[in-house]
C-alpha cells in the first residue's frame, strides 16, 4: 500500500476508528474504501453485519486481503450497550452514521426515526466530550426542513462559470428539476424541525 500524505504533506499514521453503523450503505463503502487505501483498522459497529461479511471473512490467503486483522465487528445497539463507552475510548476517532435513514419509515415510525437520529446519538457526543476523542457525525436531510434564500444568487462569484449555452440550459433544467422534487419530497417527509424555543432550549 503506497504512502499516503494529509494536506500538508506529511505521512499519514495508522489510526483506530470506531465506526458507529458500519453495516450500512455508506458505511459499508467506507469501511470497503478504509480498508483498501488506508493503513487504518476499524472497530465496526452496527446491529447487521450483512454488507461487510467480505471484509471479516476473507479466503483463506487471508494474508493477502487489505482487511486481514484491521477490522473488528461489535454487534450492539447503541441505545443501551454499555460496550460503546469502551470502543470509544479505544479508537482515535469515532464516526457516527446509525440511522433511520428510509423514507417509508419517517410516516411509519415518526418516533423511532427522531430516536435513532437524533436522542440516541447523544451518548456518542457525551463519551466523545468525556474521553477528547474526536467525533464526525453524518447528518440527514430530514432534520432541516424546507430551505429559503440558500440558493446561490445569479451573480454569485461562484456562479461565474463559463458554460456553453448548451450546458447552461441543461444544467438550469437540472437544477430547478431537482430542487423541485427535493422540496417537494421534503416538505412530505419531513417529520420534526428542531429549533430553540425562547428560553434557549431545543425543541421538537
Amino acid at each position: 500500500m503506497a504512502g499516503r500524505v494529509d494536506l500538508d504533506g506529511n505521512p499519514i499514521e495508522a489510526m483506530t476508528i470506531c465506526m458507529i453503523g458500519a453495516g450500512g450503505f455508506i458505511g459499508s463503502h467506507l469501511c470497503e474504501k478504509l480498508m483498501a487505501e488506508t493503513p487504518h483498522t476499524v472497530l465496526a459497529v452496527d446491529v447487521y453485519s450483512d454488507k461487510i461479511k467480505h471484509l471479516l471473512d476473507p479466503p483463506a490467503q487471508a494474508d493477502h486481503q487489505p482487511s486481514a486483522g484491521r477490522i473488528q465487528f461489535h454487534r450492539l445497539n447503541i441505545k443501551n450497550d454499555s460496550r460503546l463507552e469502551g470502543l470509544i475510548k479505544m479508537a482515535d476517532l469515532t464516526i457516527n452514521l446509525a440511522a433511520i435513514c428510509t423514507p417509508a419509515d419517517y410516516n411509519t415510525r415518526p418516533l423511532d426515526t427522531i430516536y435513532s437520529n437524533f436522542i440516541d446519538a447523544l451518548p456518542v457526543v457525551k463519551y466523545c466530550s468525556e474521553n477528547g476523542k474526536r467525533l464526525i457525525h453524518f447528518s440527514t436531510c430530514e432534520i432541516y426542513g424546507k430551505t429559503i434564500g440558500s440558493f446561490l444568487p445569479r451573480d454569485h462569484p461562484l456562479r461565474q462559470v463559463i458554460m456553453t449555452k448548451h450546458n447552461q440550459r441543461t444544467w438550469n433544467m437540472d437544477v430547478l428539476w431537482g430542487l423541485g422534487w427535493l422540496q417537494s419530497w421534503l416538505g412530505s417527509k419531513v417529520a420534526a424541525v428542531l429549533s430553540k424555543s425562547t428560553k434557549g432550549l431545543l425543541s421538537i
